[in-house]
């Protein structure tokens, strides 16, 4: 993960020091700390770079009560399938996003694609939940407009028709029947990970699927999250990636699917933690 700056730690306090202990005092909390938003602002010395990859403007955005307001539009567009509102500020509740998780997923169609995590020069990303139990998703739009990123817009919808609607549904029964997920594991199976004796190079061997049960990282039960960072997505694809990441930790973990004529299969395993 990256290295926090002093500007950004101070910002996180200043949030975590106001957290309400319900739904509406949230509210007032954050509509009042806006009143004075731009003084705080540059009492806090928020970083020139906070803008300069997503990433690090996420953070802020997520842990900060008065920086989210901040760089929200509103009236915010939210649409549920065919239903469409504006959320106000008045009625806005903080969103922590997934940054209260130990991990977030994303996904990719191959290895390749992982690069897209890496462009600085995108200027839309959409960052969702993936309710895996409900075929549905909550996509959250930002852009980022004259240097700085704001969230545009949410949006609720089915997974039906999505191009990662038959992996999801595959995914969904992986990891919560562990029968069904013995028979979807290659065997032996295919592992990288740190050299022990030296955390700069990587190491390959094949385990059993015995050992991918006692290697294998928590997966996601009922939802998980996915990061887009342009990265394409296609239905007749064959292959799958889904990666873990710590949340301020050097946690990482990446999980490769193939599909095999109508059937998915973990082909392997990777582990980088440190």
């Amino acid at each position: 993960m990256k290295t926090l700056s002093i500007g950004f730690i101070l910002l996180f306090l200043c949030g975590a020091c106001s957290n309400g202990k319900d739904a509406t005092k949230v509210n007032e909390t954050a509509v009042l700390a806006d009143s004075t938003a731009s003084d705080s602002l540059t009492v806090l010395d928020v970083p020139d770079n906070l803008d300069g990859t997503f990433d690090d403007f996420v953070y802020a955005y997520a842990s900060n009560k008065q920086f989210q307001l901040h760089r929200t539009h509103f009236p915010l567009p939210y649409t549920d399938g065919s239903v469409r509102k504006s959320v106000p500020r008045s009625e806005w509740v903080h969103d922590a996003l997934y940054t209260e998780q130990e991990f977030y997923n994303m996904l990719f169609d191959s290895e390749a694609d992982m690069d897209y995590e890496k462009n600085t020069d995108v200027d839309t990303v959409y960052v969702a939940w993936l309710f895996l139990d409900k075929q549905k998703t909550r996509r959250y739009h930002f852009h980022r407009e004259q240097g700085r990123w704001m969230l545009q817009n949410i949006e609720e919808a089915s997974l039906k028709g999505n191009p990662n609607e038959d992996f999801l549904k595959f995914f969904h029964k992986f990891c919560n029947d562990s029968i069904y997920q013995r028979a979807h594991v290659n065997s032996p199976l295919k592992f990288v990970t740190t050299d022990p004796d030296d955390d700069f190079k990587v190491m390959e061997a094949f385990i059993s699927v015995d050992q991918w049960f006692a290697f294998r990282p928590s997966l996601p039960k009922d939802k998980m999250t996915n990061i887009c960072y342009g990265q394409p997505y296609s239905a007749a694809t064959r292959h799958k990636v889904v990666t873990f990441r710590g949340i301020g930790s050097g946690y990482s973990n990446t999980l490769f699917f193939t599909r095999d004529k109508d059937s998915w299969r973990l082909s392997a395993y990777e582990d980088l933690s440190n």
